[in-house]
């Protein structure tokens, strides 16, 4: 054996596994959700060192109620731009929802539920042809959805103008939904319920891919499960402290947790994937690539419908101005600060929750402190140019590499 190969051998075992591991992250060209995770540490940090009541139960359950609407749309345009495509029409798409559902219980004394499900079914319809003219015509998301938007918009304000612009909600499951939480001993023993099937799906689709080959060692999988577990207790043991989790929370982490069955545990999952990554390459394999992208536009649009069906419930009232605030570029950012790339093919959605964790805790924190809406909106600009370039550097290096 020669000098050098001994010297090699020698420096590889002396390291330390937290040495090969950052070597490991270094070289990596695919960083998952760790840099949002060190960006919302970071700025938990700060604004506990600037205001101690951030980190407090009831704030913290107020944070927890007002990632909500942000993360339900920030997944829904985590679907389409895992297709490399982009969809504007979610902003005014959700205000949809709330008008149908707010006039239908309003004024037409429609009962509830049929009227949550024409809400939702009014924005499943816009994300369905806005997914026909994308998957069948071709043309480009950018243009569909800016339309798609404006149509939006004119429905809003015909069914809203009339009666001033905002029709307020009375009904009980509107205001249950926005107001109340869920006891703590039912907090508890739902949260541990959901964590015990997400860990068996893990499990699970772990022990598939190591009959293929494939997959991470136990011992890291076991790792990652205490880690969720452990954040799982904190958190649900802080907003226990104050009056448990809120009905809103509960409603998108079951969104949530069934958008991450569909996209990790199912072939349809993958199918997604592969299209964003490549489309001609998944439709040679014998991908229906159409299928693919009309049917991303019309699950986007049922958690768009979801959405606003939400934040009406949060506010209190169905308003035609929210569909001219910062809802959309909220949702857009908090995808792409989770992960979610915007050439296709690579994200989470789990992404989209840590995405709008970042921006509800910007938005929370600045208002703690009393900082002005041009901070916040600075804030937010600089961390999502950082995501994108970073994004755009790490898919460079997998060109280079050849595993863009």
């Amino acid at each position: 054996m020669s000098t050098n190969a001994v010297n090699t051998m020698t420096t590889t075992e002396i390291q330390s596994p937290l040495h090969r591991w950052v070597q490991k992250l270094m070289h990596s060209t695919d960083l998952g959700m760790m840099p949002v995770i060190a960006a919302l540490i970071a700025i938990w940090i700060v604004f506990e060192f600037l205001n101690p009541h951030f980190l407090t139960p009831r704030n913290l359950s107020n944070l927890s109620a007002q990632i909500v609407v942000t993360g339900t749309l920030a997944l829904a345009e985590t679907f389409v731009i895992l297709l490399g495509m982009i969809d504007l029409s979610i902003g005014w798409s959700s205000v949809v929802a709330a008008s149908v559902f707010s006039v239908g219980t309003v004024f037409l004394n429609l009962p509830v539920w049929p009227c949550v499900f024409l809400g939702i079914g009014a924005s499943v319809l816009l994300g369905f042809l806005q997914g026909l003219l994308v998957s069948r015509i071709g043309v480009p998301s950018f243009v569909v959805s800016l339309g798609g938007a404006m149509i939006a918009e004119g429905l809003v304000l015909a069914m809203l103008t009339q009666h001033g612009g905002s029709v307020p909600l009375s009904d009980n499951l509107s205001t249950a939904v926005g107001t109340l939480n869920v006891p703590p001993a039912w907090s508890w023993g739902i949260s541990l319920v959901l964590f015990a099937a997400f860990a068996i799906v893990m499990l699970m689709r772990h022990a598939d891919r190591r009959k293929r080959g494939a997959g991470e060692a136990h011992t890291i999988v076991i790792a990652k499960l205490a880690f969720m577990l452990a954040v799982v207790v904190i958190g649900v043991g802080l907003l226990c402290a104050y009056q448990g989790i809120p009905v809103l929370l509960m409603i998108f982490l079951a969104a949530l947790f069934f958008c991450a069955f569909l996209t990790k545990s199912m072939r349809y999952g993958r199918h997604l994937y592969a299209v964003g990554g490549n489309a001609e390459a998944a439709r040679r394999s014998g991908i229906n690539v159409r299928f693919i992208q009309l049917s991303a536009f019309t699950i986007a649009g049922a958690l768009v419908g979801l959405g606003g069906l939400l934040d009406a419930a949060r506010l209190g009232v169905a308003s035609a101005t929210i569909g001219d605030g910062d809802v959309l570029l909220n949702a857009v950012a908090a995808a792409v600060i989770g992960g979610t790339s915007l050439f296709g093919g690579r994200g989470s959605v789990y992404g989209a929750f840590f995405g709008a964790l970042v921006i509800a805790s910007i938005t929370n924190g600045m208002n703690l402190v009393g900082a002005p809406s041009s901070v916040r909106f600075g804030v937010e600009g600089f961390i999502l140019l950082i995501a994108i370039t970073l994004d755009t550097v790490l898919r460079q290096r997998r060109m280079r590499s050849g595993r863009a």
